[in-house]
């Protein structure tokens, strides 16, 4: 009876899971067609391909079969009752909005912001206000649902579950988490070439963040790094978009 009583509660969380992705892409979709009808002109033309009608339909998808392997991958549900809302929503978005913070500060400091515009012949790397709410809300349930949600949950379970039977499934998370991590913070080289100071300094703490999203994935879900980021653009794109940056 308690295995059958176990086995429903998980069936329901998974379902739940499901229905809330199935919302983060629906919201998704509907970033596609007010940025569409609104032609609103993306800061780097690469923003671009982030809302796309294939990686759309790649992200349902791939991250749909995420969602139902990650219980089965030892990783957290999208919806888990057992996770209080303070430890995948509050918490996260204290730090998040933390982070923007010293980030604005620091480019108001250094002249980051200024130098980035430069490197992409850009005036500004924020998208204008309020077009920003939408297109960084979409961008960051793009960014984690592609670099925490699939490619640290498919391989995985594939490497962990099917090829090691099971085994060993905490170091190939990590091994996961820091190749994923490492990869949006690479991205900023490019605009930063001539300032080795503060590629080591931005560099290292996107890698950081990213490290700490890895994490929150791990113990409380996706949606614990996602309202990390969402606060973090908030700030730092939204409100630093308002104030000049």
């Amino acid at each position: 009876m308690a295995t059958t009583a176990k086995s429903l509660r998980a069936e329901t969380s998974t379902r739940w899971s499901l229905a809330i992705y199935l919302a983060l892409m629906v919201y998704l979709v509907l970033v596609k067609v007010v940025l569409e009808l609104g032609s609103i002109e993306v800061i780097v033309p690469a923003q671009a391909t982030l809302f796309s009608w294939p990686i759309i339909g790649f992200l349902a998808l791939a991250g749909g079969c995420a969602v139902w392997l990650a219980p089965r991958a030892g990783l957290p549900g999208l919806w888990d009752p057992s996770i209080p809302p303070r430890k995948w929503l509050l918490l996260p978005a204290v730090v998040g909005l933390g982070l923007g913070v010293i980030n604005l500060a620091f480019a108001a400091s250094s002249g980051s912001a200024q130098i980035m515009a430069e490197a992409a012949n850009v005036p500004s790397i924020n998208v204008p206000f309020p077009e920003s709410i939408v297109f960084y809300s979409g961008g960051a349930i793009v960014i984690e649902a592609l670099y925490r949600l699939i490619l640290i949950t498919l391989p995985l379970w594939l490497i962990a579950n099917v090829i090691m039977r099971g085994r060993g499934q905490t170091p190939v998370f990590w091994v996961l988490a820091v190749v994923t991590s490492a990869v949006e913070p690479a991205g900023l080289v490019g605009f930063l070439t001539g300032h080795p100071e503060l590629i080591l300094v931005m560099v290292v703490a996107a890698f950081g963040t990213n490290i700490l999203e890895a994490y929150l994935f791990w113990r409380y879900g996706l949606l614990a790094p996602l309202a990390l980021r969402l606060a973090y653009y908030l700030v730092w794109h939204v409100v630093g978009g308002v104030i000049g940056f």
